[in-house]
C-alpha cells in the first residue's frame, strides 16, 4: 500500500491507494459523488463531469512513499 499526494484545484492532500491509478480513480469517484447533490452540476452528466475534472480540477497524482504500517 502506498501514500499519494494528490493536487486539485489548488488543494493537496494524501490518499492511500496500491497504485497512482487507484488514487486517482477513489478522488474521481468522490468528485462524481459531490457533482450529483451540486445544483450548478445540473442536468448531471457523468462524462461531462468526468472530463471537467481531468481539464480543471485533477492537477497532479506523486507517489509519498510506502504505508510501512
Amino acid at each position: 500500500m502506498n501514500i499519494y499526494l494528490m493536487d486539485e484545484d489548488g488543494d493537496q492532500f494524501c490518499i492511500k491507494a496500491n497504485t497512482p491509478k487507484e488514487a486517482i480513480d477513489i478522488c474521481l469517484s468522490s468528485f462524481l459523488e459531490d457533482s450529483k447533490d451540486d445544483p450548478e452540476s445540473w442536468p448531471y452528466n457523468e462524462g461531462v463531469e468526468t472530463k471537467w475534472y481531468f481539464d480543471k480540477v485533477f492537477l497532479s497524482c506523486s507517489l509519498v512513499g510506502e504505508l510501512k504500517n
